[in-house]
């Protein structure tokens, strides 16, 4: 990094006096939404869920939602965006800041993460766009969606700490599997590092949820009871590459879709796994791990 020096851009000096002794000079500190930071914190190989918002719009044109206030400079973000109509959900290109009256706007593409897809046979519609969380980006996240009657969206930002940034995928979703009039599906084999399972029905009257054993930090959005709408529910685990077990719906939907989400992580510097106990791939004695 250069600095002027009042005549022209010259190198930092290497280090700097604290008034006791000489130290390397650390840079400039950045402001990360909650403390002054040094640098983004160093990937781990399972990042870890940090919080999430989540919504359901209904007659709209633009979903907007706030992103948690506990984000900070380099979090991972997840935005999904899931609906039932004949538009498919748009990642806008903007990210709306929070400023008193007028609004003010930063442009902002959602990066190279931008990923739609529907759910054949379903028409249950799903984007998703990841990106690492800067301060000028913005605090929300908006979507244009269907403005149709009786149609609805659920919109979710997800925050994820101390993921791998330099991994950021093309298309987020790795893989999903669908299945109609259910209240039950089968997970399909989970990836390398963390796995997000997004979870959208289409049904008239589902309250709640089952993730299998082993599942972490369960979140749900369910549309208005007794209205045919669109429900997201999203839980994390780690380990590959069997399934981990079976999703659990306390109603029979007429559309189901899981889709597969991985949030990239940087392996251990040994070069050894993490022993992960039910991972039937990377975690058996004998053959993939030995204790020491």
């Amino acid at each position: 990094m250069l600095v002027w020096d009042g005549v022209a851009w010259a190198e930092m000096s290497k280090y700097v006096w604290t008034g006791s002794d000489w130290q390397l000079n650390p840079g400039f500190a950045v402001w990360d939404g909650t403390t002054w930071a040094w640098d983004t914190p160093p990937p781990v190989e399972f990042p870890a869920f940090s919080d999430s918002t989540s919504g359901s719009f209904t007659n709209s044109d633009v979903a907007t939602l706030r992103l948690p206030d506990t984000l900070r400079f380099g979090d991972l973000v997840v935005s999904i965006c899931a609906s039932h109509s004949d538009t498919e959900p748009t990642p806008s290109a903007r990210a709306f800041a929070l400023a008193p009256e007028p609004l003010s706007e930063t442009e902002f593409d959602p990066l190279r993460a931008a990923h739609a897809a529907t759910l054949d046979p379903t028409r249950l519609r799903l984007k998703t766009s990841m990106f690492q969380w800067t301060p000028d980006m913005g605090r929300s996240v908006s979507w244009r969606v269907s403005g149709k009657q009786d149609t609805n969206a659920i919109v979710m930002n997800l925050v994820y700490r101390k993921a791998d940034s330099t991994k950021l995928p093309a298309e987020p979703v790795v893989d999903y599997q669908t299945a109609m009039n259910t209240d039950r599906i089968s997970l399909q084999a989970g990836t390398d590092f963390q796995s997000l399972y997004v979870a959208v029905a289409l049904s008239t009257e589902l309250t709640g949820n089952q993730w299998p054993e082993g599942f972490t930090s369960p979140r749900e959005s369910f549309g208005r009871f007794g209205d045919l709408q669109v429900h997201m529910m999203t839980a994390n685990t780690v380990g590959a590459p069997a399934s981990p077990g079976i999703l659990q719906l306390d109603a029979t939907v007429q559309q189901l879709a899981v889709a597969l989400i991985t949030i990239p992580g940087k392996p251990n510097a040994d070069g050894r796994g993490v022993w992960i106990l039910g991972d039937q791939a990377a975690s058996v004695l004998g053959k993939t791990t030995i204790l020491e």
